[in-house]
């Protein structure tokens, strides 16, 4: 049965397409099919997503499957990307509905979200394509319910994502903080389910991803820039997060073969045809 799979392009797999990019109070109507990604970059917004309003605050990001409607407040600024494809539709079929992440399980969602509407025109479509598929994944393992409520969670998240190549661990966090390490350590794993010193290798190993795709920068120099004490180190590290060696991720990435085969979700046979 496989044999007499149709062929189909990266963009019949998962697709980037109608970047969004507004300031100031009016409202985005989408009715488009798929993944629909909003990031308020400031103030603050409300989506309409059939009986359901949800209120968006700066540096939120919103997903919602299928018609939306965002409401862009004064002062407002919203980006955002609609993704498409077999691979958006199995996850819209397993989380069709609308939820509301801080970005606390997916620090380089924003990045990724704004570089994509800022540069789409001139972006490959295989880029296009294996940005989506990264995305999808992220969004499968991101906490589709809550944002963070701790005040010191929240400001320990900032800390990271802003220096994560120089923060020497969770004792300089807690000091930075001025609070224990235990009640760091306590708050952040009730709010994330993950320990600080977790959380702070997750957003290390994110910006290596991004540095190996987007740059060509030896492996010392990239360990140098995210806060590895090398590259052997880096390496060891990468390999026990990913399952595979930094080469071998952005040769894979590069050479656009990380397609249905490898995603995490578990994609329905009958969608190939």
């Amino acid at each position: 049965m496989w044999g007499n799979k149709m062929a189909l392009n990266l963009q019949d797999y998962c697709y980037c397409k109608f970047p969004v990019d507004e300031h100031g109070e009016k409202t985005i109507y989408c009715d488009h099919s798929g993944i629909n990604i909003f990031l308020v970059s400031s103030a603050r917004c409300i989506v309409h997503w059939k009986d359901k309003s949800i209120t968006v605050n700066t540096g939120e990001i919103v997903y919602a499957t299928g018609e939306t409607t965002v409401d862009v407040l004064t002062e407002g600024h919203v980006i955002g990307i609609n993704i498409s494809g077999i691979i958006a539709q199995k996850f819209c079929k397993e989380f069709s509905g609308a939820f509301v992440t801080s970005g606390v399980f997916a620090p380089f969602l924003p990045q990724q979200i704004m570089q994509i509407v800022a540069n789409y025109d001139t972006m490959s479509e295989s880029y296009l394509c294996n940005v989506a598929f990264e995305i999808i994944n992220t969004l499968n393992s991101t906490d589709k319910k809550s944002v963070v409520a701790s005040k010191i969670v929240a400001q320990a998240v900032s800390l990271i994502k802003q220096n994560y190549s120089t923060v020497y661990g969770v004792e300089e966090l807690a000091e930075n903080l001025n609070v224990s390490k235990s009640h760091l350590v306590r708050e952040f794993y009730k709010y994330t389910g993950v320990t600080p010193g977790k959380y702070l290798s997750n957003v290390r190993i994110e910006a290596v991803k991004q540095m190996l795709v987007e740059t060509n920068l030896s492996l010392n120099a990239i360990a140098i820039r995210t806060g590895f004490s090398g590259d052997n180190y880096l390496c060891k590290a990468f390999k026990k997060a990913t399952g595979e060696t930094p080469m071998a991720y952005k040769t894979k990435i590069l050479n656009s073969q990380y397609l249905p085969n490898q995603i995490s979700l578990k994609v329905d046979p009958e969608l190939y045809y």
